[in-house]
């Protein structure tokens, strides 16, 4: 269920509100922050009820920032003439953001937890989950920074490209920071961790084709393009 919330979320934020959040994203992100907030109020006074049940876990599983990543991350592999990554590239550094600020109850929530366990016995798998953790956020911050308009411009393009091209691990490790929260639950046979396995793999596995697929065919176009030199020789000859 919290998949197909975080979809319509999702459509909504890049359809109905593709618009105002191009000009005006300040607003969203102060939403943003103010449901990131009711989460943790939530969970400090220890809300039950059936809304509650359907909006924790967007929060708290990182359901809806990880959706939002994965749009994020879709638009550079759609064609370049593509009506959708013509609609979405304008507000993809906006998507960014906001996903980066729904991302903080996860990062939170469980930080917490790994931190209070370190203080019992030593556990490598713990360890190497907390360090995982620990590099995904912060790469996450580095992307989120830097997707600001005015660090952008305070920094050279040559190195915003370089820092954006960590991206690419970011996504992946999130799929792998996930993959073994869930998998020891999905291995039990518990049906919602499965399903999230699924979906997750599903998803991340087409980003990971399409990257593939788009990359060779770049690399396949720079190969067959004729170099100036080239040109040159052709313009003479056909003279």
């Amino acid at each position: 269920m919290r998949f197909a919330i975080a979809l319509a979320l999702s459509l909504v934020l890049v359809y109905l509100c593709a618009k105002p959040l191009k000009k005006h994203p300040v607003p969203f992100y102060v939403g943003a922050i103010a449901l990131v907030g009711v989460y943790f109020w939530g969970m400090q006074a220890s809300v039950h009820n059936e809304l509650w049940n359907y909006f924790q876990p967007l929060m708290q599983r990182c359901a809806l920032a990880f959706l939002l990543f994965s749009v994020v991350m879709f638009v550079g592999v759609l064609d370049e003439k593509s009506r959708l990554r013509a609609h979405l590239m304008p507000i993809r550094r906006q998507l960014s953001i906001l996903a980066c600020i729904f991302a903080v109850g996860h990062i939170v929530f469980y930080g917490s937890s790994y931190l209070m366990r370190l203080s019992g016995a030593f556990n490598a798998n713990l360890m190497f989950s907390l360090g995982l953790a620990a590099i995904i956020t912060l790469l996450m911050a580095v992307l989120g920074v830097t997707s600001f308009q005015i660090v952008k411009h305070g920094i050279t393009a040559a190195a915003w490209k370089r820092i954006q091209k960590l991206a690419y691990p970011f996504y992946l490790l999130i799929y792998v920071h996930l993959l073994l929260l869930l998998a020891p639950s999905a291995a039990a046979g518990n049906s919602v961790a499965v399903l999230s396995v699924a979906v997750y793999s599903i998803v991340t596995g087409a980003y990971v084709v399409l990257r593939l697929r788009k990359a060779l065919a770049e690399r396949t176009a720079t190969a067959v393009r004729p170099s100036p030199a080239l040109d040159t020789d052709l313009e003479v000859a056909g003279a």
